[in-house]
């Protein structure tokens, strides 16, 4: 995993709390961030057809997604990831202002299709197979890596790094002697964020390619809020 650290500028949320007379606890915050390449992406799309009866319009639905399925039978992607069994069916009514009524229009079906894309450099040629497969919509991918545990894991250990500097600077400032951890609790775990090669995340459209992107880096961030203890040096 090729990880390259930063330190990303934090306004230290400190305070000293008195117990006694002879402690305090002091109360800071650490943030840290890794970056990993991503290894993956998700890609999700869906069809939507509309017909006069439910049966009409669950079955164009099907035959879109087959035509789908068939299409990307040729993609490197993870089987086991492949999701298309979820399909919505809903009547569809439209307002008419003259009877002031709701009028019956038919039926809409949608069925959605996920799957996870295992050569990032297929990207863009799988974004254009999904559309030119029939896709009423594509989402935009999401990418992942097998390494954003091992990442998280390094992310929380700078972060108590980073907020264990700032206490003892407090600590030195105060004239007191920095003890251990009364609490340490994390901040609620962010989705990992995408940053885009220089270049920008879409290569520009050939007439006889598929776009061709550079998905960047996968930042992990995590943050860390610490109590530690202190003594008063002249109680030492």
């Amino acid at each position: 995993m090729r990880n390259r650290i930063l330190w990303t500028p934090l306004i230290t949320m400190a305070l000293l709390i008195p117990i006694t007379s002879q402690a305090q606890l002091i109360s800071v915050q650490g943030t840290g961030t890794v970056e990993i390449e991503a290894e993956f992406a998700t890609l999700a799309a869906s069809v939507i057809v509309d017909a006069q009866t439910a049966a009409l319009a669950q079955t164009a639905a099907d035959k879109k997604m087959a035509a789908l399925l068939t299409a990307i039978a040729a993609l490197p992607r993870d089987e086991q990831s492949i999701e298309a069994g979820q399909l919505r069916i809903q009547p569809q009514y439209r307002w008419n202002s003259a009877t002031k009524q709701q009028e019956f229009q038919g039926y809409q079906a949608t069925r959605e299709l996920s799957f996870k894309l295992l050569e990032l450099t297929m990207l863009g040629e799988a974004l254009q197979t999904l559309s030119s497969a029939g896709a009423s919509s594509v989402a935009s991918p999401q990418f992942g890596s097998s390494q954003i545990k091992a990442a998280r894991e390094q992310a929380l250990k700078m972060a108590f790094a980073h907020a264990k500097a700032d206490a003892l600077v407090l600590a030195v400032a105060a004239d007191i002697t920095l003890g251990a951890p009364e609490t340490i609790s994390t901040g609620t775990r962010p989705m990992p964020q995408l940053r885009a090669q220089t270049r920008g995340d879409v290569m520009a459209m050939e007439a006889d390619r598929a776009p061709r992107y550079q998905p960047g880096q996968l930042h992990i961030s995590a943050t860390v809020s610490v109590t530690f203890h202190t003594h008063s040096d002249s109680a030492l």
